[in-house]
């Protein structure tokens, strides 16, 4: 099987870690992350033809420090990954390393570095392929085209943060290090929030209007508060916007209980957030009533 490796060396440093310990709780999450990172990013730039796998070992007995292996493979076995002129733009697990920022002062590490929280003014692709970002400040620098796609993607950010900011939030630790191929850089406490991933507004991307009959799992008698209901196959919550059935609650005109089931206008908004698809109910209109009272036939005779 043809592959590539590259390895770097990742390690904390502060007081906290004077008996080379470190809680596993917190330590775990960012070995974790650390792989995410590097899956996420070998994706981005080489899509699914290039499989990548990350492993570790201790760099020195009961020490924190660790060396990650990261390997990379082509998935089709049957070409050879590093002479086919149409996959020359595959980026290999040193180049990987370099443009995550690991062990050296560019990458994306870097450009967080640089860019030290500022805001960013503009980003312009220039004749060479590369882009020009400029900060609201007027300090400029050029950035590659693949910096570019991983400091856009949210994930990547997050994962940064995680190995990054999150560690150095941690009492006694001061610095991460990363070092790789005779390359090094140090990150310390007080850079920690730069590495902070920015928010993400929602982003509404479907909203529909449909009658259906739904079963209350719960009811709240707050102004403004949200009832829970069922549709026979998921529970959620959903404000009910409907003046007239609130009024008719409030002035206890309306005689209900929990599994009464509704038929109702029902309003679905969905939002793109963080990567995933939040949805928000609204019931717009009460058009019927049923108890969940279930009584049996009899044969009643005039």
């Amino acid at each position: 099987m043809e592959n590539r490796t590259a390895s770097f060396h990742m390690a904390y440093d502060g007081p906290a870690l004077a008996t080379h310990e470190m809680n596993v709780k917190d330590f775990a999450p960012t070995l974790l992350a650390i792989g995410e990172l590097l899956e996420d990013s070998n994706y981005i730039l080489n899509g699914e033809q290039i499989k990548i796998l990350v492993n570790i070992r201790a760099a020195h007995p009961g020490s924190i420090d660790v060396i990650l292996s990261v390997v990379q493979t082509l998935i089709n076995q049957a070409v050879s990954l590093f002479n086919r002129p149409d996959i020359n733009a595959v980026i290999n697990a040193k180049e990987l390393l370099a443009l995550i920022g690991i062990g050296g002062g560019s990458g994306v590490i870097g450009l967080i570095r640089w860019i030290r929280g500022r805001k960013i003014k503009s980003i312009v692709k220039v004749d060479t392929g590369s882009f020009k970002m400029e900060l609201e400040d007027g300090e400029a620098r050029v950035i590659s085209n693949q910096e570019v796609k991983l400091f856009g993607f949210l994930k990547i950010r997050k994962n940064i943060e995680a190995v990054v900011r999150t560690p150095l939030t941690k009492e006694g630790i001061e610095k991460v290090v990363f070092a790789s191929d005779g390359s090094r850089s140090e990150i310390n406490r007080e850079e920690a929030e730069y590495f902070a991933a920015p928010p993400i507004e929602e982003e509404e991307i479907g909203e529909t209007e449909t009658e259906t009959h739904l079963q209350i799992a719960n009811i709240s008698f707050q102004e403004g508060g949200k009832w829970k209901f069922s549709d026979g196959n998921v529970t959620f919550f959903a404000d009910i916007l409907d003046i007239d059935f609130l009024e008719k609650v409030k002035k206890n005109e309306a005689v209900f209980a929990k599994d009464d089931i509704f038929k109702v206008k029902l309003r679905c908004r969905q939002f793109l957030i963080d990567g995933g698809i939040k949805a928000e109910y609204a019931v717009l209109k009460v058009i019927e009533h049923r108890s969940a009272a279930v009584q049996i036939k009899l044969p009643f005779q005039g």
